[in-house]
């Protein structure tokens, strides 16, 4: 059931890569890019287990290592998360609205 290729989507280890600041070891960042790339399928469940399972070069154990073992600070990763996605979103004259409807 994989969905994903070993091989990191560019776009998104680009997106990711100003974060490697918040990641002590090299692994964290991959594996982050991994997990990422996983939750943008068309998994029904997007639980660890399952992520790791249909995205290639992913191990469940390595996912787990990142997020609850791994010292990084969510909080910090989170703001730097919202300040990159504001960055475009507020050029120039028009306005995006996000509605669940």
């Amino acid at each position: 059931m994989i969905k994903v290729s070993p091989s990191p989507i560019p776009e998104l280890k680009a997106f990711l890569m100003p974060f490697r600041r918040h990641f002590h070891r090299a692994e964290s960042i991959h594996v982050l890019e991994r997990y990422a790339a996983g939750l943008l399928t068309d998994l029904e469940y997007k639980s660890g287990a399952a992520v790791a399972q249909a995205v290639a070069g992913l191990s469940a154990s390595a996912l787990y290592r990142l997020l609850g073992q791994s010292v990084w600070d969510a909080k910090a990763v989170d703001r730097q998360r919202v300040e990159t996605m504001l960055q475009p979103a507020v050029v120039g004259d028009g306005v995006i609205v996000v509605d669940d409807t």
